[in-house]
């Protein structure tokens, strides 16, 4: 929390919502790629009205209130698992169990800490592990090459460019920084095939309309949680709703959240 400065929006700065005292569950949020905090700002209270504490952190780089910064194109992936480590630290003084949720860079970064971390819970929402339906190969080679050019910065919709919504968010990206999340989403998928997750259980949630990802590389990685992990991987279909990528943050006109949190809920074993 420190480290959001005035130059932060109020509404992108670290959040926790907490009881007062330790409680059975810690819940840990993690936004995506170019947005902030405030895409859980309506899911973050129904995990805490089931007696969950939550803690959503801004991840570096994120939530300026200038949406047209270039600061994010500074993004690395040390700093992100930096970030999640402390997260993560910090949630273990929150809850007797910790669990850690998160969508398309959160996703990977809650796939990282299903690998990597002892949480009791992990549950990868529509992680970006390849992008834009590519196969593996090609969305790797695409990540390297995106990784060794000069940075740009691209609009999300080439439509509404700078009007593009959430407006809390980001309008476009830089691709240096999205090469350095795509690097995150490597060191998963190489080491789930060697060695086994050490989260407690693992629910990913893949949307069968997302257009941005590739549900099958999502699916493989689950696949080789399963070998290590029998009976504590579950993967976790939406089906039905409008091509869309980003199915939680309530500022998205095509996010249908009435539909997709009690899923969220359910993966997190939290009562409807």
């Amino acid at each position: 929390m420190a480290l959001d400065g005035d130059e932060i929006l109020p509404e992108a700065k670290t959040a926790l919502l907490e009881h007062g005292a330790r409680t059975p569950l810690a819940v840990v949020l993690l936004h995506g790629y170019t947005n902030n905090p405030a895409q859980y700002a309506e899911l973050a209270p129904l995990i805490f009205a089931r007696g969950a504490n939550v803690f959503v952190p801004r991840m570096p780089e994120h939530g300026d209130r200038d949406r047209m910064t270039t600061r994010i194109a500074g993004l690395t992936a040390t700093q992100l698992l930096a970030s999640v480590a402390a997260a993560l630290d910090a949630a273990a003084g929150l809850g007797e169990r910790v669990a850690v949720l998160g969508i398309s860079m959160g996703g990977v970064l809650a796939a990282h800490a299903a690998q990597f971390r002892a949480v009791d819970l992990a549950v990868p929402v529509a992680p970006s592990f390849a992008l834009l339906e590519l196969p593996y190969p090609a969305s790797k080679l695409a990540a390297r090459v995106l990784g060794v050019l000069p940075n740009m910065f691209l609009w999300w919709d080439p439509r509404d460019r700078a009007h593009h919504r959430p407006a809390t968010a980001y309008p476009r990206y830089s691709t240096r920084a999205l090469a350095e999340t795509l690097a995150v989403a490597d060191d998963v998928r190489a080491a789930s095939r060697r060695q086994a997750p050490r989260a407690g259980r693992i629910a990913t949630v893949v949307n069968r309309s997302d257009p941005a990802v590739n549900n099958e590389v999502t699916e493989a990685i689950a696949h080789e949680w399963e070998g290590w992990l029998p009976g504590g991987v579950d993967v976790i279909e939406l089906r039905g709703l409008p091509v869309n990528h980003d199915i939680v943050d309530p500022q998205n006109p095509l996010a249908r959240t009435g539909l997709v949190y009690p899923r969220l809920l359910q993966a997190l074993g939290l009562p409807e």
